[in-house]
């Protein structure tokens, strides 16, 4: 029964972190300059497509998976043992200890196009899509493992504290309706911009999660403050205790009507892109955008759980516990403490959630027709602060229905990442598959049969078919096609120039 309370008390929280490991983007660097393919104008509505018309097919024209992990890796966690065990897979938590920093997260996000096109109206570009979006994140504190060894240090005789400040998650479903335009404003100078509405599916996030355990010994004297937010749209029954607090979830009915809970829901928000590109002159070009700024207000089967509490325990010799371990009066009564310090309270108010904005800002050099180089950062904003990451580029047209891009990136304290992308087509279809880093080296667990990437902290693609109509004959004025807008078309479409 004791540990029962403390598991009970913190389902809200095990509930979310199953949450975050749904498959739910974050990295468009390699797509970013592939101004061939049509998607890249989701990175920067200034895009001016080389193509009079583009057609995205429901599913098949953008399948998209992200994951990314800045603390460790695979390999970090679970590697093969030595001596008797060289032939078995072992978790080595001292060693992810190692690895983890004080902030740590682990994200993973996809995407699913459902509709989309544009065409170009005299001096505009006009496009549109509907997608589907899940987004996830789980925040990891660096002292997490600590938990393993307890409060009391054994070698040096000593109590210590635990932080687990910043263990959190945030895991959003959403539809985006979006419409944008994008124009030459002046000679070289692109601008776009794109409005977006958003209907919010379910979410939930950790708006503040903050828990200290802090111990002295001699008697014991045991602090543990917790000041936990934790907010979500989702179908649930909430039932309480007699003393108002959360003492029970029930989602046995959470997906009886699927369409009218989920699909109807009433959680609306919007979004903005705006973007530029500017053709400095016929080798260099500039490029810039904000994506993704926008909120969703949650306001359909709202629950806001918050617990903030400090818990005071005294009364054991911790010595006494240390020589000792088998002690469960104390241990019980330890637990006991520390779960009163999750006693949620609940309530339904509408809330508001932003999406993860992200600020592109990059530039491309033409060494030849067929054959250009470029740099772009990215500077993500979540959990109050800015993420960056850089990419280098080369990107080679060999035909003109041919297109290959090669990247480096740097991202998720990670200086390994290699990606590539490659678009092929003409007359009026176009394939194509983009990626700022696959794995390329696997380990195959011997008991499950499951195959993991062994050392990589990013694996992300982005593939798909499009259908391409009214390409036109290269520029003569040596612009990139993305921004040729005159010119008349070919009786047959190659895809690029």
């Amino acid at each position: 029964m004791i540990l029962h309370r403390l598991i009970y008390h913190l389902s809200i929280l095990i509930f979310t972190g199953l949450l975050s490991v749904l498959p739910a983007g974050a990295q468009n660097n390699t797509l970013y300059f592939m101004y061939p393919v049509p998607q890249s104008i989701h990175t920067n509505p200034a895009v001016f497509y080389q193509c009079r018309t583009y057609i995205e097919l429901p599913v098949l024209s953008t399948i998209r998976y992200s994951y990314s992990n800045s603390g460790f890796s695979y390999h970090d966690a679970i590697h093969y043992g030595t001596g008797s065990r060289s032939d078995s897979l072992i978790i080595d938590l001292d060693n992810l200890d190692g690895k983890l920093k004080k902030r740590n997260y682990v994200r993973s996000d996809a995407t699913v196009n459902l509709a989309g096109a544009g065409f170009q109206l005299e001096k505009y570009y006009l496009h549109f899509n509907i997608s589907s979006f899940t987004e996830s994140r789980a925040g990891i504190p660096g002292g997490l493992l600590a938990l393993r060894d307890g409060n009391w240090d054994i070698d040096s005789g000593e109590p210590r504290d635990l932080d687990l400040s910043g263990l959190g998650f945030n895991a959003t479903n959403y539809f985006q309706v979006a419409a944008g335009v994008s124009t030459e404003l002046m000679d070289g100078l692109f601008v776009g911009v794109r409005l977006k509405y958003l209907k919010g599916t379910s979410n939930i996030s950790s708006q503040r999660t903050d828990l200290t355990i802090r111990t002295e010994g001699d008697p014991i004297q045991l602090e543990a403050q917790t000041n936990y937010k934790i907010r979500s749209s989702f179908p649930v029954e909430v039932n309480y205790d007699p003393q108002g607090y959360v003492s029970n979830l029930d989602f046995s009915n959470s997906f009886n009507s699927i369409f009218r809970t989920f699909i109807l829901s009433n959680n609306h928000g919007a979004g903005l892109d705006l973007g530029v590109i500017y053709h400095y002159n016929d080798r260099i070009t500039l490029a810039a955008s904000l994506i993704d700024l926008g909120f969703i207000r949650w306001h359909s089967n709202v629950n806001r759980f918050e617990a903030n509490r400090s818990i005071n325990f005294a009364g054991f010799d911790l010595r006494q516990y240390a020589n000792n371990q088998g002690n469960s009066d104390f241990m019980g009564a330890l637990i006991d403490s520390i779960s009163e310090s999750f006693r949620f309270e609940n309530n339904q108010k509408a809330y508001y959630s932003s999406l993860t904005t992200k600020l592109y800002a990059g530039a491309m050099y033409r060494v030849n027709p067929k054959f250009n180089v470029s740099a772009l950062t990215r500077t993500e904003f979540f959990d109050r602060r800015p993420h960056f990451a850089l990419t280098l580029g080369a990107n080679y047209s060999p035909l003109p229905f041919i297109h290959g891009t090669l990247s480096y990136s740097i991202m998720n304290n990670r200086y390994d990442q290699l990606g590539f992308g490659i678009a092929m087509g003409g007359r009026e279809a176009q394939f194509y598959v983009v990626s700022d880093h696959i794995p390329v080296f696997y380990v195959r667990d011997s008991s499950t049969g499951m195959v993991w990437p062994y050392s990589a902290q990013t694996m992300n693609f982005r593939i798909g078919v499009n259908l391409i109509f009214g390409c036109g004959d290269r520029n003569p004025s040596g612009k990139p096609p993305a921004y040729r807008k005159t010119g008349k078309p070919k009786k047959c479409c190659p895809a690029y120039d």
